[in-house]
């Protein structure tokens, strides 16, 4: 029996990975006060803690060195086997026993400090929003609204030679600022409390543009990276949407959602000028949906400056385009084409039908928020 069991405990984190990933969405209410109130921020607050005292994305650390280590780890065994010839079943099988312990364990704390953040309540049932249908009329209120702030703010910030937003400090102090906004949300919701207060500047945010991914988590870092090369107009929010993820919010929409609230409640204006610009995007894309004459009137409120940001989003993705050519029959694909597909994919695996669409889907929180106060 003890034989079985050493055998074969390297596999107990997955089964129990495997056992959350498949019961958990049955117990929503369980999750939520049990997984993602409580194990998942014993786990992450020490470990986000601690990554948030050095200043650089340990994230991109890693990655940046995993093929040299990848390559190094396989000559390593290389060299094993050929020093033990007599014994090369037993190295190789423990080489695989030593992967299979890895993966086991990692599987286990992605579920912990993230997978099961996505069978948690639904933001709206904590938050308690009305996220009904609303008319196209309530949609182009809303687009006023949002046009309104951000024009507000605007007048607030620097501009550079273009007429673009530009930030008056250092990228490290704004990214700093990122907490602003939720310190203000906590009172409210403590659900969203947490100690990890540092956002992280990517130094490779150039090359990592052409996957057109403005952030990203890390879960088993507890780590915020947000992408810098973007206009500057959007990395408040950017940063605001990775720290709704540490926060415990999984689902792309919710965290669209939270970072749009806190942003607008931040004391710094960058902050709210973000915050209500991609809210704007995002509910005018929906009113284009609807109808043409009322998504022309909520554009025509946009100021030459809201203008000149949108459009200097606009060049910066469409200067960062590299395509690969695939085969000799002529075919290409896009790097940002692969990157979506594997994001897409990998939240579709989370229990999300819609994939990367499901980001837009904000729009139903953003119009339940403004459902009172319209």
């Amino acid at each position: 029996m003890k034989k079985i069991i050493k055998a074969v405990w390297i596999f107990f984190p997955a089964v129990l990975a495997a056992a959350m990933y498949f019961l958990l969405p049955y117990f929503p209410q369980f999750t939520e006060y049990v997984c993602s109130r409580g194990l998942f921020k014993l786990v992450t607050v020490p470990v986000g803690f601690v990554t948030a005292l050095l200043p650089i994305s340990l994230t991109e650390l890693v990655i940046v060195l995993a093929l040299p280590l990848l390559i190094f780890l396989i000559i390593l065994l290389i060299v094993k086997l050929k020093k033990g010839k007599g014994k090369r079943g037993k190295i190789l099988l423990g080489a695989g026993r030593g992967l299979c312990a890895a993966l086991s364990f990692a599987s286990l704390m992605y579920m912990i400090c993230h997978g099961a953040n996505y069978y948690r309540c639904p933001i709206e049932q904590i938050m308690q929003l009305d996220t009904s249908q609303k008319s196209p009329e309530f949609l182009l209120a809303v687009c006023r609204e949002l046009a309104a702030g951000a024009a507000e703010a605007r007048a607030e910030l620097e501009t550079d030679e273009n007429g673009c937003m530009r930030f008056s400090e250092s990228i490290y102090t704004e990214l700093s600022r990122t907490n602003s906004g939720y310190k203000a949300l906590t009172a409210d919701y403590p659900f969203l409390w947490t100690p990890i207060w540092r956002q992280k500047p990517v130094m490779l945010s150039e090359p990592w543009s052409y996957t057109h991914i403005t952030g990203m988590y890390d879960p088993f870092l507890a780590e915020c990276n947000v992408n810098t090369a973007q206009p500057d107009f959007s990395i408040p929010y950017t940063a605001a949407h990775e720290s709704a993820h540490s926060r415990g919010i999984a689902f792309e929409n919710e965290c669209n959602f939270l970072a749009f609230l806190s942003c607008i409640n931040s004391e710094y204006p960058e902050f709210r000028y973000s915050g209500y610009m991609e809210a704007f995007k995002y509910c005018s894309n929906a009113l284009f949906a609807y109808d043409d004459d009322m998504w022309r009137e909520a554009h025509a409120l946009l100021t030459d400056g809201m203008l000149a940001d949108f459009n200097a989003e606009n060049e910066y993705i469409s200067s960062h385009i590299f395509t690969i050519k695939i085969g000799s029959s002529g075919g290409s694909v896009t790097v940002s084409e692969v990157s979506n597909a594997v994001n897409d994919t990998f939240i579709k695996v989370q229990g999300v039908p819609e994939g990367t669409f499901s980001y837009g889907r904000v729009t139903e929180l953003i119009l339940a928020y403004y459902a009172d106060k319209l």
